[in-house]
């Protein structure tokens, strides 16, 4: 049979005593560490997940600004570009009409040039024709002296 020691006895008192000793200094204070341990990790985890949340948020909130951005962008470049066309269209409806004009006066100009340049033509061929006049009466003699006459007349009047 079995046979119990007071050796027994004391190595099973001493390893009670043993276990309650490390349970008070040892594993209480591990415990509770742990259990701080697994609290700080599960706030750190809501935080994490409440920045991550928000960084979601403010990457849509920007992605939408960027594209309302792009879009009056696009807006202006359109107004731009359709007031530009107005303006060139303008610029040449002036330039043809300013065309127009300086045509026309140059026209008028030069009219105006031509009834001078005909009134004086006719002026000098008007005295010329008097004084051919007045010499053929005075002078008629025969052909050759008449033609000499005109030319006479027409070398005084290139001089």
């Amino acid at each position: 049979m079995i046979s119990i020691d007071y050796s027994l006895i004391i190595v099973i008192l001493n390893f009670v005593l043993l276990l309650i000793v490390l349970n008070k200094i040892l594993y209480k204070p591990i415990k509770k560490f742990l259990e701080e341990r697994q609290k700080t990790i599960a706030s750190d985890l809501d935080e994490a997940k409440a920045s991550r949340t928000e960084a979601e948020k403010l990457v849509e909130k920007k992605g939408n600004e960027l594209k309302q951005s792009a879009e009056e962008i696009r807006k202006m470049k359109n107004a731009a570009t359709s007031d530009a066309e107005g303006k060139a269209k303008d610029i040449m409806k002036n330039a043809k009409e300013q065309e127009k004009r300086i045509l026309q006066e140059s026209e008028d100009q030069l009219e105006t040039e031509k009834v001078k340049v005909m009134d004086e033509i006719e002026g000098e061929l008007a005295e010329m024709i008097a004084e051919l006049s007045s010499k053929f009466l005075s002078e008629k003699l025969d052909e050759n002296k008449d033609q000499e006459l005109i030319k006479k007349i027409i070398s005084e009047r290139e001089k």
